[in-house]
């Protein structure tokens, strides 16, 4: 069995024509993506998780903007302080589950900037 990784990439994103996520006709909107990859592929993980959240976000007819953070989820070093129709911890079982991009919910800049959505990243215990 290949052992897993999980990604997490934070992404600003442009709708494409004919794109269906039209929250509030912004510009730009964010979303949360969880990925799961094997630990084999070492140093060539980061641009292959980015590579698969271009590809799922072109599915659903947006650009991939910026790249805002890109770290590996480890669930207990993770404190969700947003408050979300899923929490993060649900979305990353989901991808593990799915093993396949599991995207949070989009949301606009207004959302993005109002709430800051925000996450803590806590020493593990050892």
């Amino acid at each position: 069995m290949n052992e897993k990784y999980l990604w997490l990439i934070i992404t600003k994103n442009q709708p494409l024509s004919n794109c269906e996520i039209d929250i509030d006709g912004c510009e730009y909107y964010f979303v949360n993506a969880f990925i799961p990859l094997n630990k084999s592929l070492g140093v060539d993980s980061i641009p292959n998780a980015i590579s698969k959240v271009k590809n799922a976000l072109l599915e659903d007819k947006l650009e991939l903007a910026e790249v805002i953070q890109c770290v590996k989820f480890q669930p207990e070093e993770w404190v969700d302080q947003t408050e979300a129709g899923e929490s993060l911890h649900e979305l990353a079982t989901k991808a593990l589950e799915l093993d396949d991009v599991v995207f949070s919910s989009f949301r606009s800049e207004e959302v993005q900037d109002l709430y800051h959505y925000k996450h803590t990243v806590q020493e593990a215990e050892e």
